[in-house]
């Protein structure tokens, strides 16, 4: 309070009076001065006036008006003023800086009115035809007793504002300079006074803002020092105390940084007091956004919505499975616990959210793997099973039937054969233990193989099956058994499921860093609802017919796996009953050579 009463008493006492009476005297003698110089021009325009109308009053007596503006503007270059003759109609006869002919008629002018009353007229204004401020001053030319015109002088108040304006400035300077002296001297007699309690109060402020690094220093060794000193001993024990707390919520906020689970806690009112990254990302909703306000108004899910108020009400804990509609459509495992206070009662719900989106997708692969497995094992060992069984109960003493039935079940064990061996290729490559033999690879040779292997299946439907390839395509990095393995995968299915009469399309181009492949159809197409899922195992557009044709379900996986194995993605277009197009890239194979070489 000290140091509040001096700073007080010395600033809004001491100083506005200074700053009052410097700025009242130097506003009076600013005033004053342009007073004084304003009326040293009136009476040095006053004097001129009266000579300059002893002269050419003669000339208006004997009504020599041509020979005016000449005189007006000799004697004007004599005396550095503007000098003005005026006719009692308020026509110019004369004037020093313009031609009169040129000049409007000036009887409405203030000082030429109070001129042709008799009396001196005087006025400051701006003046249009030189652009600048002037002051005239306009005389009655009186010749027998009367009024023949008047005779006005006028001079720019340039200088005097120039001189006023200087003034100005030494004034506000002056004020300037002496209220920063005055603001030094009572800043140096404050701080002698008030310094220790200065220190503690600077000090104090820096704790408020976490900062106990300044100390009190004095020499004093009143009550001031003593208090000082417990201070010093109070601001180390309150920055132990906080170093301490700050390390811990430092290390709980890193943990909860870090968890994959989301974290959400609200206080008795429902409002959220915490959320952590996980749980931002999983409910797509920003901490700033969040923090304060009920968790309804920014998480809108019911069933969350309603495990809060339970736990909160009833204080058990409780697990809810919640299915996001946002965010890629997510299924979350939710555990909500209660925080109870001192009382028993519960003053804050922490609920920890699990993302379980891929378990359970995995689980329901898992299902429909496994059933889909079961269903293509069962499908031709029922079919051998039977035919074995009907050639046990007799047809084996046929040999039409008989062989009939084991090219039936020949062809069935092949189809599980087929199957078994596209299942232990996925598998080894979904795992990474297959080794790829990464090398360059001409792609017309493996392309070219591949085509003349099915020439004779597209001939049988009267397919046309095209090659499009540039002589100059350069080789690629890759392993060659596996890209046939692709390639024989993608046109094993163009022509399965190209009608007759079709045409398949195999190409080859140079596209950015790598070559492009693709194998297109005239086919039956694939509908949009059913691309994103040609890919996974065991997924057929049209089950029956894909059974009908000999088709396993895995090609397509095994394509996709293999390519992604050589850093590239396959995709696909499609246009119901317009034919589908297989897309991926190779990169280009570059061979090294040595500086030597180069």
């Amino acid at each position: 309070m000290s140091r509040r009463r001096i700073i007080w008493k010395f600033f809004l006492v001491q100083i506005p009076i200074i700053i009052i009476s410097l700025f009242t005297i130097g506003l009076y003698a600013a005033f004053s001065l342009k007073d004084h110089y304003l009326g040293q021009i009136a009476s040095q325009l006053t004097t001129n006036a009266t000579l300059i109308r002893d002269i050419i009053c003669k000339d208006l007596k004997e009504g020599k008006r041509g020979g005016i503006d000449f005189l007006t503007k000799r004697i004007g270059r004599e005396i550095h003023a503007r000098i003005t003759v005026i006719d009692p109609q308020g026509i110019v006869l004369g004037d020093s800086a313009k031609n009169p002919l040129q000049m409007e008629n000036h009887r409405n002018r203030p000082e030429i009115r109070y001129a042709l009353k008799g009396k001196m007229g005087k006025s400051t204004r701006y003046s249009e035809t030189l652009k600048m401020e002037m002051m005239y001053l306009a005389l009655p030319i009186e010749c027998k007793d009367e009024i023949n015109g008047v005779i006005r002088v006028s001079l720019p108040l340039s200088e005097v504002k120039k001189r006023v304006t200087h003034i100005y400035q030494v004034i506000v300077w002056g004020a300037i300079l002496a209220v920063l002296t005055s603001l030094g001297v009572g800043f140096i007699v404050a701080r002698r006074i008030s310094q220790p309690i200065t220190q503690m109060t600077k000090a104090a402020r820096k704790m408020a803002r976490g900062d106990f690094s300044e100390l009190i220093r004095t020499d004093s060794e009143d009550e001031i020092g003593d208090l000082a000193n417990s201070f010093n001993t109070m601001s180390l024990e309150l920055q132990n105390k906080i170093e301490t707390l700050t390390k811990e919520i430092s290390e709980k906020q890193a943990i909860l940084s870090g968890m994959i689970e989301g974290v959400i806690a609200i206080d008795r009112d429902q409002r959220i007091i915490l959320i952590n990254s996980a749980a931002e990302g999983m409910f797509n909703i920003s901490s700033d956004k969040a923090l304060g306000r009920f968790h309804w108004e920014v998480i809108r899910h019911s069933s969350l919505n309603s495990l809060f108020q339970e736990v909160l009400e009833t204080g058990n804990p409780k697990m809810e499975e919640l299915n996001l509609h946002y965010g890629g459509g997510r299924i979350l495992q939710v555990q909500a616990a209660a925080v109870p206070s001192e009382e028993g009662a519960s003053w804050a719900v922490v609920a920890v959210s699990h993302d379980i989106t891929e378990i359970v997708r995995l689980e329901n692969i898992r299902k429909e793997f496994v059933a889909n497995i079961s269903h293509e094992l069962r499908t031709p060992l029922t079919s051998i099973k039977g035919f074995v069984q009907t050639l046990r109960d007799g047809a084996i003493s046929d040999p039409k039937d008989s062989l009939r039935f084991l090219e039936i079940i020949e062809r069935h064990t092949d189809r599980l054969n087929r199957l078994i061996d596209d299942l232990m290729d996925l598998s080894q490559i979904e795992s990474g233990k297959i080794e790829m033999n990464m090398q360059s690879v001409e792609l017309p040779e493996v392309i070219n193989r591949v085509v003349s292997d099915f020439n004779e299946i597209a001939d049988q439907k009267q397919q046309r099956l095209k090659v499009n390839i540039p002589p100059d395509l350069p080789p690629v990095l890759a392993d060659e058994e596996r890209i046939e393995t692709v390639l024989t995968n993608l046109v094993d299915n163009a022509i399965k499921y190209t009608p007759d009469y079709g045409e398949i399309t195999v190409s080859a181009f140079v596209k950015n860093d790598g070559v492009q492949i693709e194998v297109a159809d005239t086919g039956m197409g694939i509908p949009p609802k059913d691309l994103p899922r040609i890919f996974e195992r065991f997924y057929r557009v049209n089950k029956g017919r894909s059974r009908e044709l000999g088709g396993t379900g895995l090609g397509l996986s095994i394509v996709k796996h293999i390519v992604e194995a050589h850093g590239g993605t396959v995709t696909v277009e499609s246009k119901v009953g317009r034919g589908s197009r297989f897309t991926f890239t190779l990169p280009f194979f570059i061979t090294h050579t040595s500086n030597s070489d180069n």
